[in-house]
């Protein structure tokens, strides 16, 4: 298991919403920080270390979401979760850096 000390690649704080889930339920968030390979978020919807799901983030500005097809649940503290990032298409994962490079020029 990656510690929240032994990222790749520095995560940015930002707050945008969020929705996740799997076949079985949808909820909502608030991503707290990102990277190119994952994000913390804010939930009141319980997750289990381990678990995987689809995500879904919403950027400002109306554009459509970035969708992450899957994203598994790598350490949960409270209402907070990291989520590392398994699969994403090349259209979205462009996107995503294109996103992330913002933060960066604006960090």
């Amino acid at each position: 298991m990656m510690s929240k000390n032994n990222r790749k690649l520095r995560r940015f704080a930002i707050q945008v919403p969020c929705t996740f889930g799997n076949h079985t339920y949808k909820a909502e968030g608030t991503i707290l920080n990102l990277s190119r390979q994952g994000c913390a978020v804010m939930t009141a919807q319980p997750l289990s270390v381990s678990s995987y799901l689809s995500l879904w983030i919403s950027l400002p500005e109306n554009h459509a979401p970035i969708e992450i097809e899957l994203a598994g649940v790598r350490w949960v503290s409270e209402q907070r979760c990291g989520l590392e990032f398994i699969r994403i298409s090349p259209e979205m994962a462009n996107r995503l850096g294109s996103f992330v490079a913002v933060l960066e020029h604006t960090a």
